[in-house]
Formats: structure tokens, C-alpha cells, sequence
């Protein structure tokens, strides 16, 4: 039987924070290597907007229109796993400082610059 969707527990909450759901490093280093293929997969859609306006003896065509964005993804999945543009090291880093930061409901030390008024 198929299960509902939402109903499998490796989906995560929506309320749950960021700190919960990206709580180990794998998580993190997977998280940032989909967000820079996803960069680099919108980095290509305007090269790819340009092909095909000509009509070539060999392609083009509505087929290749409708299969454009599985290419693109698929290019884009393939030159991250390649190094891409090496953001995954910076966005990894940005990920484990803002888990590294106190959860929305607990109570964060707040220091008070000198010379302010409360």
C-alpha cells in the first residue's frame, strides 16, 4: 500500500527549524550541493532559451522543448558533482552557522552595546 503523502517520517515538518532539519552534516553537505546544482541549473536556462529557434534537419521541436528542463538538471546535477562553481563549500558553512544558532523558541543571550538605553 502507498502511504499519504506527508505521512513518511524522513519528510520534514514545515515548523520544524532549520536547526532540527539540517541538524547533521550530511544533511547540510546535501542541502548545499542541491542548492548550487539548482544555481548552476538556473545559471543555464538562457543558454538554453536560445536553442532550437531554428529549425535543424536533425532536431529541435516540441520533443526537445518538453524534455529541456530534465537536460538542464541533469547538466547542472553533472558539473556540481564535478565541483560546479564552489559554492558548496560557502553555502555549508552558512548552513552550520545558522544551525549553530539558538532555536526560535529558546531564550538567546541579547548583550546590550555599551552606551545604549534600554
Amino acid at each position: 500500500m502507498i502511504a499519504p503523502f506527508g505521512s513518511s517520517s524522513t519528510v520534514p515538518s514545515i515548523s520544524q527549524p532549520p536547526q532540527t532539519i539540517l541538524a547533521s552534516p550530511n544533511a547540510r553537505a546535501a542541502a548545499a550541493q542541491k542548492f548550487e546544482a539548482m544555481a548552476i541549473s538556473q545559471l543555464l536556462k538562457p543558454i538554453f532559451a536560445t536553442m532550437g529557434k531554428a529549425d535543424a534537419p536533425f532536431g529541435g521541436g516540441s520533443a526537445a522543448r518538453q524534455f529541456q528542463p530534465f537536460l538542464i538538471d541533469a547538466i547542472a546535477k553533472s558539473m556540481e558533482a564535478r565541483g560546479g562553481l564552489g559554492l558548496t563549500p560557502m553555502i555549508e558553512s552558512a548552513l552550520d552557522a545558522e544551525t549553530a544558532k539558538p532555536a526560535a523558541g529558546s531564550s538567546p543571550h541579547l548583550t546590550v552595546p555599551s552606551g545604549a538605553t534600554k
